[in-house]
Formats: C-alpha cells, structure tokens, sequence
C-alpha cells in the first residue's frame, strides 16, 4: 500500500518573525521552480512558524507549497502562513551515502546494519541487510526494464531509495506511529509518499535473535532466508517506490489508485517483470484474478469500470474487488499493443498534472476517455477479454 501522510507539520509555538510582501515571497518560492532538472533547482530556505525548513521547492501555488530536503522527504506548507522565504544561492543536491547511513543507524541503532547498492539504501537487522538490498536491487531493474521495454519513459531517481526493514512487528508499529500511521492488524509493509520510504517488518526476525546479538561493534550474524511472506511484501512496495521514483507516477499531487495498485498488482508475479513474459500462464496475478473470476465478476454491477476510473472510493468500501479490477484492467491495457500505447500516453499526462488543486472525478474520467474511448464500450471488451482468460 502507499501511504500519503499529513505533510504539514504540528504547530509549533510561534515566535514573531516579520513576514515577506506577498509578492517578495512568492517570488522567492518561485525561483526553486526556476528549473525541471533537480540537480540544477536551487536551494530554498522557508521558514513556517518556529521551523526553518531547506530544500528544493516542487510544488507551488498560492495556498500551498512542497519541498523536498536532501534525502527526498517531501513537506508541505500553507503559503500564507510562511513567514519568509531565502534563496541560499545553492543548488539542491541530494545526500551522501554517509548522511543517509548515519540517519538510519541513529534511528535503528543497536541489532542494525545499512548496506548500499547502486540505486537503495537499507537499514535491517544485523545479518540480513545484503540479502534485503540485493532482493530491493533487484526489483528495481526488473520493474525498470518492464517500463522500458514497453517503450513508457522512465528518468533516474533523485534520491538513493531507502527501505527500512523491522526486527519485529513491536518496533514497526512504533514506528508506523511516529509515521503518523495507524497500522491495520494486518498491515505488514507499506510505501511512504512523504518519507519516500519503503518500511515494514522481519517476519522471521524471532529465528535470528542469535544475528543480531553480537551488537553494532560486532560481526553480523548468519544470514537467515527471507520468509515468502515478507519477500512479497518487498515486492509490492519496492514496486511503488520504484515507479514513483522513475517517473511513471508522481509524487505531488492525485494519482488514481486504480493505476498505482493495478500496475503494481501486475508487476508482482516474477515472471510478468521478465522481459519474455507475453505468453506465459505465469505472468497472471493468480490471487488477484481468482478473485475477480470467482467473488467479484458474479456480483459485479455494470458501470464498476467508470466508478472505479472516476473515484478511489471502491478502495475504500471493497478493497478486494477494487485490488481485482485495478489488476484486472491494467493487465488489460497491457496485453493489446494498442492500448498499451494509450496506457504509456495516459500514465505521462496523469504524472505530468502533478497538481496539488485535486483531481475531480469528472476530469479523470474525461481524461481516461481521451486515451482509451467510450468507457462503457471498453468495459464490454474488457469483460469479454477477462471471460475468455
């Protein structure tokens, strides 16, 4: 799952700070949108009741404005209530490895390692992160290459990716707390869209107590496989980490969680992120497609298409049927050439609205019609085609 946190931090006790002309400081704000290259974007001082906050601006319009730091958190303030904005006559850049590791130890500390790879950063128990960053490594090029051989445009990440893994369920509740997240009994994993983190929890951590007791100054401990469980809990974030990072969605602004989970649903079975994929049985989601065939499709009322296109409200009244469909349709999309071309045409203008205003039901539906016709002629077709799967 994907989680958008409240970005707006708690108030702080204000301290008077004279505040910038309207116009100075929208001027100021502007210049980090002064640049699309975020290697290039100039870094923004902004400072919102008692906090200072530095980094490169995002997003920008007259009620609110979303910075991101040097490890890619996101934070979004109320443009009226900045009390002033400073261009530092610096350039945005993002982190070092070290800044990155020095974090996630003083968060973790004691039982934890952090291990790099060419594009993650990842924080596990003692023992286990190598394995855990070669499995997150790993989906990152698989899923990478799926866009690309597809023909959809990806771009690098701007920041390393960061996933923090959980000894035990105890410690990633606490930290699904402090996250401003209120895990469901069976939440085992999620991605952050503010944080940009990946963080879940060992199911197996209660088998490698042994790992991690030698401590920070000592070795790590044996490693211990990564149950199939949590494997698949990596690889339903790690693929929204990813394709949030390489542009097939943005992070500012509303996607439709249709198009995050049904990509992300259809990405899961290994076979489906190889690139000779087009006619194996295998590249089926099997437990997304049982339960469209066998709970969802006998009670499936006409119309569910355009209300799922239109709303994220199925995701919240039958999260099952709404996971089934969103598979359902975007391995649809995908399997005729045709409308994959309309997919890769529609994923660029969702992810290049990149608004904060909101995206109305009505706007998304017109928007989806735009790329793929009638959509009560696509749904026939797209009921006749799951039929005969």
């Amino acid at each position: 799952m994907t989680v958008d946190s409240p970005m707006i931090p708690p108030s702080a006790p204000h301290r008077c700070v004279r505040r910038q002309a309207a116009g100075v400081l929208l001027a100021a704000l502007s210049i980090g949108l002064a640049t699309g290259s975020a290697a290039a974007a100039p870094l923004v001082a902004v400072r919102h009741a008692d906090q200072e906050y530095v980094g490169r601006i995002v997003s920008l319009n007259r009620t609110r404005c979303v910075l991101m730091d040097s490890h890619g958190r996101l934070t979004e303030l109320p443009v009226p209530e900045i009390r002033q904005a400073t261009p530092t006559g610096r350039t945005w850049r993002p982190g070092t490895i070290s800044d990155f590791r020095s974090s996630l130890i003083a968060e973790t500390g004691r039982g934890y390692e952090v291990v790099g790879t060419t594009h993650y950063i990842v924080c596990a128990p003692r023992g286990q992160a190598r394995l855990y960053a070669e499995l997150f490594e790993n989906i990152f090029r698989d899923v990478e290459q799926f866009f690309r051989v597809r023909r959809i445009a990806v771009r690098p990440p701007d920041v390393p990716l960061v996933a923090l893994v959980f000894s035990t369920r105890t410690e990633f509740i606490r930290y699904c707390l402090h996250d401003g997240l209120q895990p469901s009994p069976g939440l085992q994993g999620y991605y952050s869209l503010v944080s940009n983190r990946v963080v879940l929890f060992d199911q197996t951590g209660s088998a490698r107590s042994a790992a991690s007791a030698a401590g920070p100054s000592g070795p790590p401990g044996p490693s211990v496989p990564i149950s199939e469980d949590t494997a698949d809990t990596v690889v339903h974030e790690a693929i929204h980490q990813v394709s949030y990072n390489i542009g097939i969605h943005s992070r500012i602004g509303t996607t439709p969680l249709w198009l995050v989970e049904g990509l992300a649903t259809v990405l899961e079975p290994p076979v489906m992120r190889q690139r000779h994929s087009r006619n194996s049985p295998a590249r089926i989601n099997r437990e997304r497609y049982d339960w469209f065939r066998t709970r969802h499709r006998p009670h499936r009322p006409g119309g569910t298409l355009a209300r799922l296109i239109a709303s994220d409200d199925l995701f919240r009244q039958r999260a099952l049927d709404a996971y089934s469909e969103s598979w359902a349709l975007t391995f649809f999309l995908l399997e005729n050439p045709v409308r994959r071309r309309q997919l890769s045409s529609y994923l660029k203008l969702v992810t290049d609205r990149g608004r904060l205003d909101g995206y109305p039901p009505e706007q998304r539906l017109a928007d989806f019609e735009q790329h793929f016709g009638d959509i009560g002629t696509l749904e026939i077709q797209f009921l006749r085609a799951m039929d005969r799967l």
